[in-house]
């Protein structure tokens, strides 16, 4: 198995020693196999430090955590802004399966987000809360993204 060099270099120069301030737009919800059934995710795309607005990645994946559950149902093009640390993770398929691509890269996301926040809505419409259970709100993605199927939910696999 090849391990290739990182993708997101400009989060692995930032380092990982330090938390920093980061805003990106919500794109959608999303979810995936987790080892106790799936686990909802969200899109943030045109992810940048708060200071100085840099672009620090295209788009991530993160977890729904309860920090950005708590600002409810957002909407594409919702400004989200949030403390994350910088977190190196090995993408790409590690089973044993011979006829899938083992090829795997070093890359980077932001991990353990705190303190989010909306930081410009797209609307001034109020948020609906989202369901409390983990399997509402599993349905109602898949009902605000009626094509993720089985083999796409979100297009990560992990986090990043």
């Amino acid at each position: 198995m090849e391990i290739r060099a990182a993708r997101r270099q400009r989060l692995e120069q930032l380092g990982m020693a330090e938390r920093h301030q980061f805003y990106g737009r919500f794109e959608r919800y999303g979810y995936k196999a987790g080892y106790r059934g799936e686990e909802p995710t969200l899109l943030l795309r045109e992810v940048r430090l708060v200071i100085g607005g840099k672009l620090m990645a295209n788009h991530l994946w993160f977890n729904l955590t309860k920090g950005f559950g708590d600002l409810g149902q957002l909407q594409r093009g919702d400004i989200v802004q949030f403390n994350g640390r910088v977190d190196r993770y090995v993408k790409g398929y590690q089973g044993v399966k011979d006829r899938i691509s083992r090829d795997t890269v070093i890359d980077y996301h932001l991990s353990r987000p705190t303190q989010v926040k909306m930081r410009t809505p797209i609307d001034r419409f109020p948020r609906l809360a989202l369901p409390t259970e983990q399997w509402q709100v599993i349905t109602l993605i898949q009902r605000l993204n009626p094509v993720l199927d089985g083999r796409r939910r979100d297009e990560s696999a992990s986090t990043g």
